[in-house]
């Protein structure tokens, strides 16, 4: 039985990393910070204050949106991009997404059906762990 090629997507509010698998050697195939991103606050990476004011703004009596519900979509939709874009190159059995419970969920919402189809995920911020000791933390998830 062969292994299957496992397409992995390492992601945060500060950024993403994807990585390929094959066995139990990773490969990093791409890395992207939040700041590379025109339309993505850089304070938003930082845990800081927005660049048009403050986080959490009253307008009509209500709260607005807070910083990081603004610009964690907008970060969302480029990891998605790049996670579709090497998935089409080909040579991957599978997807796994992990990333804290709030940035999984904004990454879901960005997801297109086709590319869903095609993933598993795990609600846990991975993206301090270096590539080699990443492996330990997906064991029984690579099924195909």
């Amino acid at each position: 039985m062969t292994q299957p090629t496992i397409l992995y997507c390492i992601s945060d509010e500060a950024g993403f990393r994807l990585l390929r698998c094959r066995g139990s050697e990773m490969a990093l195939l791409q890395t992207a910070k939040s700041n590379d991103f025109e339309d993505v606050a850089h304070e938003f990476a930082n845990h800081g204050g927005s660049r048009a004011g403050h986080s959490g703004d009253i307008s009509f009596g209500h709260a607005s949106a807070s910083k990081a519900e603004i610009e964690r979509p907008r970060l969302a939709r480029h990891v998605i991009a790049a996670l579709q874009a090497e998935w089409a190159k080909g040579g991957h059995d599978r997807i796994v997404l992990t990333a804290g419970p709030k940035m999984l969920g904004a990454l879901r919402d960005a997801m297109p059906g086709a590319l869903a189809a095609h993933v598993t995920d795990l609600a846990k911020d991975l993206s301090d762990v270096p590539a080699h000791e990443l492996y330990s933390h997906f064991k029984g998830m690579t099924q195909v």
